[in-house]
Parts: C-alpha cells; structure tokens; sequence
C-alpha cells in the first residue's frame, strides 16, 4: 500500500467518525454537547485561537501538501 493511499484512508476514517460524533450528538442531546459548541467553547479564548489555527496549519502542512 503507497504512502498517498495510507493518507486518504486515514482522512476517510476521521471523516466517517466525525460524521458519527455529530449523529451521536444530535439523537442524545441533553447528554452530549454538539461539536459546533463544543468548538466554540474551546475557542472562546485568543490563545485558544491561534493555537488551533496553528495546530490547523501544521496538519496541512505535513497531510494535505503534495
């Protein structure tokens, strides 16, 4: 198996469990916040910002240039 296809496999993968996580959140709603939320309330914080805009960067970087 090529490098090329390990890497679409795996962004399949998280698709597909990201895609599960926001069905489980909408069937159990009062027990599980959704991920829109969850979200903004990880990056109510400027510092909490920028590092996941630089988190966000180097996951291009190093899965999405070719």
């Amino acid at each position: 198996m090529s490098d090329r296809l390990i890497v679409i496999v795996g962004f399949v993968v998280m698709l597909v469990v990201a895609l599960g996580v926001v069905v489980v959140t909408h069937v159990r709603r009062d027990q599980i916040a959704p991920l829109g939320e969850t979200i903004a309330y990880l990056t109510r914080n400027r510092v909490a910002r920028i590092v996941a805009v630089l988190v966000w960067a180097w996951v291009g970087w190093h899965f999405l240039v070719r």
